[in-house]
Order: structure tokens, then C-alpha cells, then sequence
């Protein structure tokens, strides 16, 4: 005979048998006990780890004092470009500069420029030339070809290349160079009849030019941004 647990209203003693559908109660129980401990543990567990929440010892910042200092490279600038006039200026600028090469090259650009130019050569002096520049130069070379003339420059003698200025603004190096020379320039129609005027035959010039580079760029070459001829006295 089974005593009815629930009911029994002293302690019901060890030898007692009790039923298994009683036991459903206490077994809840078990079960939310072995939870309860399993929850602790797990707690304990997490508790005893440093997150990365965790407060950091203080350390030394001498190193993230200077961060403030760094320029982006992101940012547009360069900490390194001097600006200045002057050829000290511009080899701050520049350590790759040197005064002779760039007076060599810009001798033979002269020649070049003035030969394509003379030729109508549009694809050289696209390499040889900054934009505004060679728009002017377009605008001149298709002007002779619908008036159906030719032109043709011949360098005689190249007796002077030196540097007059130079600057840096903007990272942006301009050199100004004053080439002294001998040209004979002969024009003629479209019958091939020589055309006569203050620009042609064979002259002593003085032709003031500008290069500029752009510094931010790794294209070493200089290309011709302003061209002038000074009044004749």
C-alpha cells in the first residue's frame, strides 16, 4: 500500500515507498537547482577574466604625443615641399634637381619644341607642353594649316641657356630660362611663295621661357608653361 505523500501530515518514515507520479515535483526542483549552481559556476568563470572592457593600467604616452604632428597622406599635402623662390628653394623641394642636367635638357626641348611646333607635330608637343600652353599652340598651328601656309624653323646657333628664376608654390616647381639664339624662320603660302614679314629670315632671338613640374607627381619630366619674348630695345 502506497501512503499518499502530499497528504501525509507527520514525516513519512525511510521505509516508505513513495509513488513515481510524486516524484515529478521534486524533480522540477533538482532541475532548477543543478541550473542554478551551473549558472554560478559560469558567472564565476566569466567574472574571473579580463574583458576588453576592463579598466587598462596607465601607461607611458610619449609616443602618442607626436600623432597629432603626422599629415595624412589622404589629406592633399606633402610635409616635405618646401615653398620659396630661388634654386635653394627649389632643391629643398627637390633633391633630385640638378642645374646642369636641367639646362641640358631644357636646350634640347628648345629645339624640339620650336621644330614640332614649325611641323604641326601635335603628338610631341602634347609630351613637351603644359595644357594652356598647348591649346595656344593649336589654335596657331591650325590657323596656318587653314590659310594653307608652312612654316620652317631652323636653330642656327644656341649661344646661351641659363636660369633666370625659379620657385615653388603649391608644390609646383617653375624654372624660367632665357635661351639666346640664332633662327631662320621661313614661311610660305600655299603656292610655296615665301611670305615676308618681321618674323622671318634669319635673327638674333631672345625667347624667355617657363617649365614647371608638378612635385607631388612621379613624372620626373618638366613640360614648357609660358613662353615670351622680351621687347627689343
Amino acid at each position: 500500500m502506497y501512503p499518499s505523500n502530499p497528504h501525509c501530515k507527520g514525516l513519512c518514515g525511510k521505509d516508505q515507498i513513495i509513488p513515481p507520479g510524486d516524484l515529478v515535483p521534486y524533480i522540477d526542483i533538482i532541475i532548477f537547482a543543478v541550473i542554478a549552481v551551473l549558472l554560478v559556476l559560469r558567472l564565476r568563470s566569466v567574472l574571473g577574466q579580463r574583458t576588453g572592457y576592463d579598466e587598462q593600467p596607465q601607461r607611458d604616452n610619449r609616443f602618442d604625443k607626436g600623432t597629432a604632428d603626422v599629415i595624412s597622406i589622404d589629406s592633399g599635402r606633402r610635409a616635405d615641399v618646401i615653398e620659396g623662390h630661388g634654386i635653394d628653394a627649389l632643391r629643398k623641394a627637390d633633391r633630385s634637381f640638378s642645374e646642369k642636367t636641367f639646362l641640358n635638357g631644357a636646350a634640347a626641348a628648345f629645339e624640339m619644341i620650336l621644330t614640332a611646333y614649325a611641323d604641326g607635330d601635335l603628338a610631341k608637343l602634347k609630351r613637351l607642353l603644359g595644357y594652356d600652353l598647348l591649346q595656344s599652340f593649336t589654335q596657331s598651328i591650325q590657323q596656318r594649316i587653314r590659310e594653307g601656309e608652312s612654316l620652317k624653323i631652323v636653330l642656327d646657333e644656341l649661344r646661351d641657356v641659363r636660369i633666370t628664376d625659379a620657385k615653388v608654390f603649391d608644390n609646383v616647381a617653375s624654372v624660367t630660362v632665357e635661351f639666346q639664339s640664332t633662327q631662320t624662320r621661313i614661311l610660305t603660302d600655299s603656292d610655296g611663295e615665301a611670305i615676308e614679314d618681321e618674323d622671318t629670315g634669319t635673327r638674333d632671338l631672345i625667347d624667355i621661357w617657363t617649365f614647371e613640374r608638378d612635385l607631388t607627381l612621379d613624372d620626373p619630366n618638366w613640360k614648357l608653361a609660358e613662353t615670351e619674348v622680351p621687347d627689343e630695345e
